[in-house]
């Protein structure tokens, strides 16, 4: 039997994103329309491998539309921060004592690499939540689709208890993703998390980053860091 174009375009995408499933997919559990939710302002502690490096600290701060991230060499070595917002932000140059600027649409994880996302969208892929005006994709079980500015999700939501278990981002009309989320459900506590993906597995083009939570809170947004005072970088005195 022939499958709609439609529906073949997307088992493409999926097959090309590298899908884990092998089995038939389940159809979507009842009372996955949850997911699509605006997440709470919240602080979280991650273990981050990345960028050729292992066991790195992870924070972030993440609410209104804004995140603040910093990430830790052990035992207490500052190797970025950074402070995102929709139209763009600003990664601190550490050891030149200066900041950066960045352009809307990506979210740092090191000085040099960076995530094709505003930080709207990783604040709900951190939270393990969809996009609003997420629909079903009945010719494709288990799927969702959500447009957003510039961007296709489709993520695949599993029960009894509805959780997201894969997020393949693309732009509309491109058949390649520009980013993949495996989104992992926990196998032991974390202090505080409220959600089921206590680990995420990251792959954007070259770049590969795999995220394990530790410990998580609710919190008032982030605030300007001090250090965005800082000169611009290669500015004229």
């Amino acid at each position: 039997m022939r499958l709609p174009r439609r529906a073949a375009v997307l088992a493409l995408l999926l097959a090309a994103a590298g899908c884990r499933h092998v089995a038939p997919p389940a159809p979507l559990p009842r009372g996955w329309e949850a997911l699509v939710a605006k997440p709470p302002a919240f602080a979280a502690l991650y273990r981050l491998d990345c960028c050729g490096r292992r066991d790195l600290i992870l924070t972030v701060r993440a609410g209104d539309g804004r995140l603040l991230l910093n990430v830790a060499v052990p035992p207490g070595g500052m190797a970025m921060a950074a402070w995102v917002e929709d139209a763009g932000g600003w990664v601190n140059r550490l050891k030149a004592g200066c900041r950066e600027a960045f352009p809307r649409g990506v979210v740092p994880v090191s000085e040099t690499t960076s995530l094709p996302l505003d930080p709207g969208l990783a604040t709900l892929l951190l939270a393990g939540l969809i996009p609003a005006g997420a629909r079903e994709l009945p010719e494709l079980p288990g799927l969702v689709e959500a447009t957003t500015e510039g961007f296709v999700w489709r993520v695949r939501v599993e029960g009894p208890e509805p959780h997201c278990t894969r997020v393949v981002v693309a732009r509309p009309g491109e058949g390649k993703p520009v980013l993949v989320a495996d989104l992992e459900s926990p196998s032991g506590p974390v202090s505080g998390a409220p959600t089921l993906v206590h680990g995420l597995s990251l792959v954007a083009g070259s770049v590969k980053a795999k995220l394990t939570l530790q410990a998580w809170h609710t919190d008032a947004p982030p605030s300007p860091p001090p250090w965005l005072s800082a000169p611009v970088c290669g500015a004229k005195p």
